[in-house]
C-alpha cells in the first residue's frame, strides 16, 4: 500500500506498470532496456540489480503495452526482484529453502500484491480481479485464496 501511495496510485485499482517503468523507475535510481527476443531467448526479463538496470524483452514490454495480463505480472515481478533483492540483501542458500525466502517466490508475491493490493481487491471475486486489475487468471486465483481461502 505504502510503495503504491508514495506514487499517487493508493487508489488506482489498475496498476500502471508500463507507465510506471517509463515515468518512476528514474526516480529509484534504475534504467530499463527493451531487448530483442534474440538478445534475451527464453527469458523475458531480467534484473541487474549490481548494473540498476531492468531487461525487458520486446515483445513482453509490447505485450503489457496492450495490457496483456501475463507480460504485466512479468514486469510487475522484474520489479519485485529490483526492490526486494538488492546485492545487499540477497542471500544464497545452501540446500532446501523454505518457500517465502526463495527470490522468485518473493517476487512474484510482490507482483501479486502490487497488481491486485488486499485492501482494495477483498471484496471482490475471481472474475473481477482478473478484468479491473489486468491480472491472469492463475495470477488472480493465487492472490484471491491468499486472503479467501477458497
Amino acid at each position: 500500500k505504502e510503495f503504491r501511495q508514495l506514487f499517487g496510485l493508493g487508489d488506482v485499482l489498475y496498476f500502471p506498470i508500463v507507465r510506471f517503468i517509463e515515468w518512476c523507475l528514474p526516480q529509484l535510481g534504475l534504467n530499463y532496456e527493451i531487448l530483442t527476443v534474440e538478445e534475451m531467448s527464453n527469458t523475458y526479463g531480467l534484473t541487474n540489480t549490481k548494473r540498476n538496470v531492468l531487461y525487458i524483452r520486446e515483445d513482453v514490454y509490447c505485450g503489457a503495452i496492450k495490457g496483456n495480463p501475463r507480460d504485466r505480472f512479468t514486469l510487475c515481478h522484474e520489479l519485485g526482484h529490483f526492490l526486494l533483492h538488492t546485492p545487499d540483501r540477497v542471500s544464497f542458500a545452501r540446500g532446501k529453502i523454505p518457500a517465502y525466502r526463495d527470490p522468485e517466490w518473493q517476487a512474484n508475491a510482490f507482483a501479486g500484491e502490487l497488481m491486485a493490493p488486499h485492501y482494495l481487491t477483498y471484496h471482490m471475486n475471481l472474475d473481477e480481479i482478473m478484468v479491473q486489475c489486468g491480472m491472469s487468471r492463475q495470477a488472480a486465483q493465487i492472490q484471491y485464496k491468499l486472503y479467501h481461502g477458497k
